[in-house]
């Protein structure tokens, strides 16, 4: 008897552990109806899946109730496109009635300034004026810490040789002409805005005259994009400034990155930056900033090579962007820099007038054969010019590489395994100096 009870038991337990706990039911809502798990969620976990939506579709999700409402107001990065080029038409082209709406729902998250607008990106075509206009307004009212503008341009650029029979003086010309039809613009920054990122998607847009409160302010700025940059930019005087990018542009003469206009800069990034056209245009890359800290500089695009063996191909001579870049000179001072980076550029010339203790270092140069375009022969960098330019850099940096000599600078350089074009020199802060 004992063990039968004994048994039924157990299978009673059994049986229980078996089956299914009780669900949970959610509380009904006022109107009677079950409140659905999204609305469950906290604050914060929904103002993050909005802020991966566009501003416009988060807005209309306050229709939703009163409590979306208040979350669209807690949005910190605002993404706004007032309208996006396709080949050759404008997509969602915005109307004057949608861009007012937008701005008053933006007035009212901002008034108590409980929730501040910490990215705000725009998006918008610059030769539109009705565009132009918003996109001010809304930069004055976000008040952003950080600002992104995508300026883009409704009429394409055509390669200046278009037939083979045009020449590089009637290129240059050509590109003068476009550049009397850009227009300049100004940007008038909050005393919020501690970040600039500027990309432009055409040569007619130029960089912008930055002015207003937040110039003083400012600690970083990057002007990426396809533009013509000139000196006038980099003149004006930006105190606070400290990290500077500067990539994709063309530079129609030589210009200066100097202590006179950013005192207080520390880092530099010049990425794919060309010269205008090839053989004509003289410029060169001075950086003279007494805090620059680190310094990198590459061109892989600009001034690539291609093995000997390589099919040659041919390409269109654009009117602002030689097929070859190699700077006329490049001069250097610096007496804190600790960080030097050059790859794949190229220069006649290279001064460094002083530099900090280097602690990394990486220069890589290639030979080869240089882009052609269908009215120029083959031309090359040979290995002779490669390891000169090597040479000249290692030599300028030598005040900052000892107590290195030069014969162990010297045994640093080393050729690409697999790519025997590739000269390659490169110490970092975690090799041991070697006397």
């Amino acid at each position: 008897m004992v063990r039968e009870d004994q048994l039924e038991k157990d299978k009673g337990g059994h049986k229980a552990a078996m089956e299914k706990p009780p669900q949970q039911q959610t509380e009904p809502t006022e109107e009677g109806e079950e409140e659905d798990h999204t609305s469950r969620l906290p604050d914060d976990i929904l103002v993050g899946i909005l802020s991966l939506c566009g501003y416009d579709d988060a807005v209309r999700t306050a229709s939703v109730s009163r409590r979306w409402e208040r979350l669209v107001a807690q949005l910190p990065d605002l993404t706004l496109c007032l309208s996006i080029l396709a080949y050759t038409t404008a997509i969602g082209t915005p109307c004057e009635r949608r861009l007012r709406s937008l701005a008053c729902t933006l007035r009212r998250r901002c008034r108590d300034g409980a929730h501040p607008v910490r990215t705000l990106q725009l998006v918008y075509r610059k030769d539109v004026p009705m565009e132009c206009r918003h996109v001010d307004d809304f930069i004055a009212l976000a008040h952003a810490q950080k600002l992104v503008l995508h300026a883009q341009w409704d009429t394409d650029v055509v390669p200046a040789d278009g037939d083979a029979d045009s020449d590089d003086d009637e290129a240059a010309g050509n590109a003068d002409d476009t550049d009397e039809n850009a227009g300049a613009w100004s940007l008038e920054l909050p005393p919020a805005t501690t970040e600039l990122k500027v990309v432009p998607y055409s040569y007619e847009v130029r960089p912008p005259h930055i002015h207003g409160a937040g110039v003083g302010t400012l600690r970083s700025l990057a002007l990426v994009g396809f533009t013509v940059l000139r000196q006038d930019f980099l003149l004006t005087s930006m105190p606070s400034l400290e990290d500077l990018h500067i990539g994709d542009c063309t530079l129609p003469d030589s210009i200066e990155v100097t202590s006179a206009a950013m005192p207080r800069l520390k880092h530099l990034r010049i990425t794919e930056v060309s010269v205008m056209t090839e053989e004509i245009t003289r410029a060169g890359i001075s950086v003279l900033a007494d805090e620059l800290r680190t310094l990198r500089m590459s061109c892989h695009m600009c001034s690539s090579t291609k093995p000997t063996s390589a099919p040659e191909m041919r390409c269109l001579n654009m009117r602002f962007s030689a097929s070859f870049t190699s700077y006329s000179c490049f001069r250097l001072r610096a007496p804190r820099l600790s960080v030097f980076e050059w790859r794949c550029c190229y220069a006649d010339e290279v001064r460094v007038d002083s530099v900090g203790r280097l602690s990394d270092v990486a220069v890589e140069i290639a030979a080869g054969r240089k882009p052609m375009t269908y009215r120029q022969e083959c031309r090359y960098v040979t290995v002779q010019q490669r390891d000169k330019l090597m040479t000249d850099i290692l030599h300028a940096l030598m005040p900052g590489l000892q107590p290195r000599s030069w014969e162990n600078v010297k045994g640093k350089c080393m050729q690409r395994e697999h790519d025997d074009r590739w000269l390659r020199f490169e110490i970092t802060s975690a090799c041991s100096v070697a006397q």
